[in-house]
């Protein structure tokens, strides 16, 4: 889930601190001594404070305490006059106030690029929110998926230098009420880019299609073997692997499915990993779901696997009634081609 931050005001000092350190070889002069780099040091601490002060913890009240000490001191050190510390003190609250404004919006705007990023991935937009950018930890966001199963993701998020977050994936982890628990990350890389549905797919199993135009490929979990971070291994079937769904699909045969449109939604649903339900000619329905390993398709009867050779014989053994000894009608091959009786 990615570095756990316990003090978030620590981890911002020691950046200053490296920061500062950076300062310290490139120029000659001490960094003590200069008045431009100690009113930064301040503005930066004054950042800090508005940023946590509110929503800290108790370890960070204590690292806010003694920044408040180091900021006082360099405050005397800058204005050694009583009055025109006061009225640095005037100035600087006027400008607090104006950055707090300015992080509102900042903050509100990078939670609604976080929630687009979310949606884009077909998850809802109240899957992210302001509790999981300000807790401790990352909270996982829980939902049910069917009676017996849900679905819990945590979210990859990094911490830009800005204080802004930026959205690097997810884990999933499909729980199943008396079953297996399974888990595996899905990056945000651009290329495989996984939704919430199709990763409840390939937890649960199945192959989905992924990518565009010669990069477009099957993959699959082996649900049997891991790596050392616990992420199932992935396979990938390629365009060379000459897995055909089309061809499989007109195996079958399957009741309604005149209309092209029906048949590209059917097509659709099982690249994106689904199992779906279809009638046959000869009465009957099936589940069936793309299995691009075996070049075939998986078929199942009231949730129990038939094989798919099973499936094309049905349909070659009723073929065999329009077999007569007679010639071929003219038609369209391969549906409208029958013998005609003399």
């Amino acid at each position: 889930m990615g570095k756990l931050i316990n003090d978030r005001v620590q981890e911002d000092l020691e950046k200053w601190l490296k920061r500062e350190q950076r300062f310290q070889k490139i120029f000659s002069s001490p960094l003590a001594d200069s008045r431009s780099f100690l009113k930064e040091k301040l503005k930066y601490y004054d950042t800090l404070r508005s940023r946590y002060g509110n929503g800290a913890t108790r370890e960070e009240r204590t690292t806010l305490r003694l920044m408040r000490e180091d900021r006082s001191a360099i405050e005397r050190q800058l204005y050694p006059n009583i009055l025109v510390r006061f009225a640095y003190r005037v100035s600087s609250l006027i400008h607090k106030e104006i950055e707090i404004q300015q992080e509102q919006r900042r903050d509100h705007a990078n939670l609604q690029e976080l929630r687009t990023a979310v949606t884009r991935l077909d998850f809802p937009e109240n899957a992210i929110s302001e509790r999981h950018l300000e807790a401790k930890e990352h909270l996982p966001f829980t939902y049910q998926i069917a009676e017996n199963q849900q679905m819990a993701v945590h979210w990859y998020l990094s911490r830009e230098p800005d204080g802004t977050y930026r959205f690097n994936g997810y884990r999933a982890t499909l729980i199943t009420e008396g079953g297996p628990q399974r888990t595996q990350r899905f990056p945000l890389d651009g290329m495989d880019e996984i939704t919430a549905g199709q990763a409840y797919n390939l937890l649960s199993g199945r192959s989905v299609q992924i990518g565009a135009e010669r990069d477009r490929h099957w993959v699959k979990l082996d649900l049997n073997d891991k790596d050392r971070d616990g992420n199932h291994k992935v396979k990938r079937f390629y365009a060379n692997y000459n897995y055909s769904l089309k061809d499989q699909l007109a195996k079958i045969p399957i009741n309604s499915l005149a209309n092209p449109g029906q048949m590209k939604m059917l097509e659709a649903a099982l690249r994106n990993g689904e199992r779906k339900k279809i009638e046959l000619s000869g009465g009957g329905y099936l589940s069936i779901e793309a299995n691009p390993q075996h070049r075939s398709i998986d078929c199942y009867r009231e949730g129990q696997k038939i094989p798919f050779g099973q499936v094309i014989k049905g349909r070659s053994e009723r073929n065999k009634k329009f077999r007569t000894n007679g010639r071929l009608r003219k038609g369209i091959e391969g549906i409208d081609r029958r013998r005609i009786i003399r």
